[in-house]
């Protein structure tokens, strides 16, 4: 700052003042500084910066001193410096306007920190999030890893039940059978009767252990309980949903082929989801009905039925391709219609070619 015309010892003690300021303080700093320098360099007996209006004091000194404000100079950002005493005033207003520029420039600084601290944060946060979204994207690539190992090895697990059930199963079978007529013919006393018996019965052994390895590679809902207790669960799953439930159990119960107990399990499971959904009931059944030479699985609710068949037929519309594919590639057929008191009801039917029909015990005939 120009000087010239200054009285020499007053152009030193404003040229004193004005050193005492920070050139790149903070806002407290400096208003410290220009209080200080007011009273120490400009003989002014108390000075002090606060914002205008307001009673708070950023700086004062002495600190602790009571200002007045005998004398008040608007600075810059809001802020004024009061003065009490007989000092310098033209000092005081070279000390304002110098310290005013500082603390223009100090208040910028102070924006560009807060906005360098925003971006830094803002940077943060999208290392963070991209962190995450990385970490999340690697769990699900495993976890769609793993759904893809599962349904391989769940369809190479069928595969080998098919090939089970048509190959050495019906092989079995047909030995047994071929045994049977052989001993038919033969005389009581013939003595290759005793050998065929002992024949007949490996067979019907292998057919028994070629039984239990298909049901051993069905499907993970039919480990337990095999059809019925996969069919309880998915009741058990509605009543979780409000739906009152019945399951019941009519003809002769006996052991299925596992891909019969299988489709038979995926159109009762979609059956049943689209009753919980859609059907607006409260109430849903399910029937098993055992023939001699067909099974037939009912699932029928209380709900709306049937309001537009053009609809129901749409592709993809209650999973309805599916649960047909699934029945058809057995021979079998599947209905939808309404049901006798309201609702809609699901009729799969499968017809049993050479399926071993002796009967077997089955704790869920008629129970809910």
């Amino acid at each position: 700052m120009d000087l010239q015309g200054v009285w020499p010892v007053q152009a030193e003690w404003v040229s004193r003042a004005v050193a005492a300021l920070p050139a790149a303080g903070s806002e407290p700093e400096l208003a410290a500084a220009v209080a200080r320098a007011a009273a120490e360099a400009l003989g002014w007996r108390a000075a002090g910066v606060r914002r205008a209006g307001r009673t708070e004091w950023l700086a004062r000194f002495p600190e602790g001193a009571e200002v007045r404000g005998e004398v008040n100079l608007p600075l810059a950002g809001g802020l004024e410096l009061a003065a009490d005493g007989a000092g310098d005033a033209e000092g005081l207003a070279l000390l304002g306007a110098v310290a005013g520029k500082l603390l223009e420039a100090a208040q910028e600084r102070a924006r560009l920190a807060q906005r360098a601290e925003r971006a830094e944060r803002r940077a943060r946060e999208a290392v963070e999030r991209y962190r995450s979204q990385t970490e999340r994207l690697a769990a699900l690539r495993g976890e769609l890893s793993e759904a893809q190992q599962r349904q391989l090895l769940l369809s190479e697990r069928n595969r080998i039940a098919q090939d089970l059930h048509d190959r050495a199963a019906q092989t079995a079978y047909l030995v047994a059978l071929k045994l049977d007529w052989l001993l038919g013919d033969l005389p009581p006393a013939d003595p290759l009767r005793e050998e065929l018996e002992r024949l007949r019965g490996l067979a019907a052994e292998a057919a028994a252990q070629t039984r239990e390895a298909i049901f051993a590679l069905r499907a993970p809902e039919l480990s337990e309980g095999g059809l019925h207790g996969g069919l309880r669960r998915l009741l058990r799953e509605a009543e979780r949903d409000g739906f009152t439930t019945r399951l019941t159990v009519a003809g002769r119960p006996r052991a299925l082929p596992a891909e019969v107990e299988d489709a038979l399990f995926k159109v009762g499971q979609e059956a049943l989801t689209n009753a919980r959904k859609h059907s607006g009931g409260s109430a849903v059944m399910v029937a098993l009905r055992y023939e001699p030479a067909a099974v037939t699985l009912v699932v029928q609710d209380n709900g709306a039925g049937i309001k537009n068949r053009t609809d129901i037929e749409k592709p993809g519309r209650f999973g309805v391709r599916g649960m047909r594919e699934r029945v058809a590639r057995l021979g079998g057929r599947l209905e939808l219609v309404d049901g006798d008191e309201g609702g809609l009801l699901v009729r799969a039917s499968v017809p049993l070619k050479g399926v071993d029909t002796h009967a077997h015990p089955c704790p869920d005939r008629g129970r809910p």
